[in-house]
């Protein structure tokens, strides 16, 4: 995750993401991701961005997606030890199979709840700094789309660590419970292990914003 701040409300992150499953039957995707956030006041922030996404879903079917996003997040607790924020989006999905190149779209709000707590310093501007992290957020897709985890709930927790203003690295352990309709029991439930480094930019004009955290 690249950031860079253009001024000192508003900051572009840029993620890109690789992401595969270790067994049968295998799969991978791999997508890229900008995220304008524009800081409002100390408890909202509004973003827009967008993702563009190829995935592996099968041996024979490949899709690739544009997804804007328009959101909000509420800081709870601004300034605060313990950092409460709840982050809502909407995103339109246009994907296309590869193979047959029919497109679908659908609109798909999503809603998490988080919490950072630093472990062994009193501020987040602190370097050599170790944090948790832990979040849940729901999927709702409107309309049937045909993939892998259309609907999702996931529960996240993990450990993060600020070298320095410039470097932070996360690992974060997900439980995600995925279906394909809105009306249907859920049909997986996947342990997933995720390796983050965000990097910032111009530590001359530093940026409060912490990211999305996708």
């Amino acid at each position: 995750m690249l950031n860079t701040p253009v001024a000192k409300v508003v900051n572009i992150e840029n993620a890109f993401v690789f992401s595969t499953l270790l067994t049968s039957p295998r799969w991978y995707s791999a997508e890229y991701t900008p995220t304008a956030e524009y800081s409002i006041n100390p408890h909202l922030d509004l973003l827009i961005g967008a993702t563009f996404s190829y995935t592996l879903q099968t041996e024979d079917y490949n899709t690739f997606e544009i997804r804007p996003t328009v959101g909000a997040k509420i800081h709870l607790t601004p300034h605060r030890r313990v950092l409460l924020r709840v982050l809502f989006r909407v995103e339109h999905r246009s994907i296309v199979n590869l193979d047959t190149d029919e497109w679908q779209s659908t609109l798909r709000p999503r809603t998490r709840a988080e919490a950072i707590v630093p472990i062994n310093k009193k501020s987040f501007s602190e370097d050599k700094l170790w944090y948790a992290l832990a979040d849940a957020e729901w999927f709702f897709t409107i309309d049937d789309v045909d993939e892998r985890f259309a609907n999702r709930f996931r529960v996240r927790v993990g450990v993060g660590y600020r070298l320095n203003y410039s470097s932070r690295f996360e690992f974060i352990y997900m439980n995600q419970q995925s279906k394909n309709g809105v009306d249907n029991a859920f049909e997986s439930s996947d342990n997933i292990y995720r390796f983050r480094y965000k990097h910032f930019l111009r530590k001359h004009r530093p940026t409060n914003s912490s990211g999305t955290g996708n």
